[in-house]
């Protein structure tokens, strides 16, 4: 397998990503066409001709096809990390349902950005087989019919009528099978009317006067909301007509926000050094007494349902236009009082995989824009892969190597190094990692 996947694209799939000065809402959606109502749930879908899909055995197919049939409209685009990463296990369902589904891609982007993308996604090429998600290109009709704003936006249609409309999340198996067996469902309705720049609160009558306050400040914490679009980052916005801060983060798990916090509470220079802190497991620490409502595991049962009783929201607002590091750090306090938590970045010994420099020269090396892999980058994509202990780099060396593939295992990716005259050994590291644990009331 190779490890050269981009780092950025890691970055944003784990959501630990820097805060957004301001809010970008223009996603280039082309006009809708004009003299089509939308459908919402329970309406019966007509007979829609669905053309230019590529990667599928029919150029064209249409909605009566599948009037008995479960069809799944998944809205997505090539900047949308969170649909990326779903398309392998949407592949994995199609084999699994056969002709009783289809999971059908959709976006409106065109075909030749949409082709070259499938050709060159490193993250999609490296499965075996590699992933081709049948996918209609160049989308007004279907956009049209079942309006959105935020990618993953999935539609599910069964037996010519719309059941539900729903984040990229439910789609499961499970969900899947509720469906095929008949049972009506009751998902939360993915909600396209949340402006996430408007504050949670606003105190009428009295807001008026008590944002003008050089004292104005507050924070929210609730439970997943279906108002709001599940969304990863941080929205960080300073309010020079106001005079005002204001961080928010919206319908994630605890350990999310936290990791998105924290790493927010650094620099950018450390950040761009030490990015992937917080993507390995052996870098998160729990001393709590119920770890079931920082992160889900699949033994807690359903993520969609776990998520609706362990999802928050949080928004920290104060007067005067305060940095991205204090503020991050004030919303990391208040939220240790409010979960009952003590969250924070902290050295411990923790077993590691360590590349180290030999007394022989670097071999086989390669210059960076011709291909080769800074041990950086190696270091992030290997430690996102969650299946080896964190790795660190003791080799001092920072030229770029040629990697080549390797079976995958330690004894494997150490011959790799050798190769380059380099090694990989394991020892006790003390390394920076997250720690939450239950706090200590007096």
């Amino acid at each position: 397998m190779r490890l050269t996947t981009l780092l950025c694209y890691f970055l944003l799939l784990s959501s630990i990503t820097h805060a957004q000065d301001k809010i970008v809402r223009n996603y280039g959606y082309p006009p809708l066409v004009p003299g089509i109502a939308e459908l919402k749930i329970g309406d019966r879908v007509p007979d829609i001709l669905i053309d230019k899909i590529i990667n599928n055995d029919q150029r064209s197919i249409r909605t009566s096809d599948y009037k008995d049939k479960l069809l799944v409209l998944d809205f997505w685009d090539i900047y949308c990390t969170t649909c990326i990463a779903s398309m392998p296990k949407l592949d994995s369902l199609q084999k699994v349902f056969g002709d009783q589904v289809k999971l059908l891609s959709v976006t409106y982007q065109p075909e030749e950005i949409i082709s070259k993308f499938f050709k060159t996604n490193r993250f999609l090429n490296e499965h075996q087989p590699p992933v081709n998600r049948p996918s209609v290109v160049d989308d007004r009709i279907l956009r049209t019919y079942f309006h959105y704003e935020t990618n993953p936006h999935v539609v599910w249609i069964y037996k010519g009528k719309v059941v539900a409309i729903t984040g990229g999340e439910y789609i499961t198996d499970k969900n899947i099978q509720t469906l095929l067996d008949g049972k009506v469902v009751d998902w939360p309705l993915k909600s396209e009317q949340f402006d996430i720049t408007t504050p949670f609160v606003t105190l009428n009558p009295l807001w008026q006067d008590a944002s003008e306050s050089p004292y104005y400040g507050y924070s929210v914490m609730t439970g997943q909301t279906t108002s709001v679009p599940r969304q990863g980052g941080i929205n960080f916005i300073q309010d020079n007509v106001h005079n005002r801060t204001r961080v928010a983060i919206f319908n994630q798990d605890v350990l999310a926000t936290y990791q998105m916090l924290l790493y927010n509470t650094r620099s950018d220079d450390f950040n761009e050094k030490n990015g992937y802190l917080t993507t390995h497991p052996s870098r998160n620490i729990f001393e709590v007494k119920d770890p079931s409502r920082i992160t889900y595991k699949k033994e807690y049962g359903e993520y969609t349902d776990w998520l609706k009783k362990n999802a928050i929201c949080y928004e920290q607002v104060k007067q005067g236009l305060i940095n991205r590091t204090i503020m991050t750090k004030l919303a990391v306090q208040d939220l240790n009082s409010r979960l009952a938590l003590y969250a924070r970045y902290e050295k411990r010994k923790v077993k590691c995989l360590i590349f180290v420099k030999t007394d022989k020269p670097v071999t086989d090396t390669m210059a960076v824009e011709n291909g080769g892999t800074l041990l950086p980058f190696l270091i992030v994509n290997l430690d996102v892969l969650r299946k080896y202990p964190p790795f660190i780099d003791e080799t001092g060396y920072d030229g770029a190597l040629n990697l080549q593939q390797f079976d995958g295992t330690i004894a494997g990716l150490r011959k790799e190094m050798q190769r380059h005259n380099l090694d990989l050994i394991e020892a006790e590291r003390e390394i920076e990692v997250m720690v939450i644990s239950d706090a200590q009331i007096q």
